[in-house]
């Protein structure tokens, strides 16, 4: 195999692994009253805008198609679940653990995950 196809397989591997990093943490909190976890959260998102950029490139590189507008809103949506992490983990330190100001964020952010993915599989 050649190395930018083995780059790619790679670069999806890690975007699987930031999507489950973002999504895993926000499913097994949905219903606890217990103080949130956000870092794994916020490191997921994190990977799933740099390794989701690294594929739009490693995409064109290779010459396969990419579908711009879909790509632009995918971003849209994750740079706005990684905003809303980032205030959520700020609003905590600020207001010392206090949940009422985190959990619309942590909800919010969850939530466009999950539309980040029907965004991905749905949109041909």
């Amino acid at each position: 195999m050649p190395f930018l196809e083995n780059a790619h397989l790679a670069l999806i591997v890690a975007h699987f692994v930031g999507f489950a990093a973002l999504i895993g943490p926000y499913l097994l909190q949905l219903r606890r009253n217990e103080p949130l976890r956000l870092r794994l959260m916020l490191i997921g998102s994190i990977v799933q805008v740099v390794t989701g950029n690294a594929l739009i490139a490693a995409n064109r590189l290779q010459g396969l198609h990419v579908i711009e507008l879909k790509m632009i809103v995918k971003l849209g949506i994750a740079v706005v679940a990684l905003g809303l992490l980032v205030a959520a983990i700020l609003a905590r330190r600020r207001r010392g653990g206090e949940a009422a100001a985190v959990r619309p964020l942590f909800h919010s952010a969850g939530g466009l995950a999950v539309v980040d993915v029907v965004v991905a599989v749905m949109w041909r």
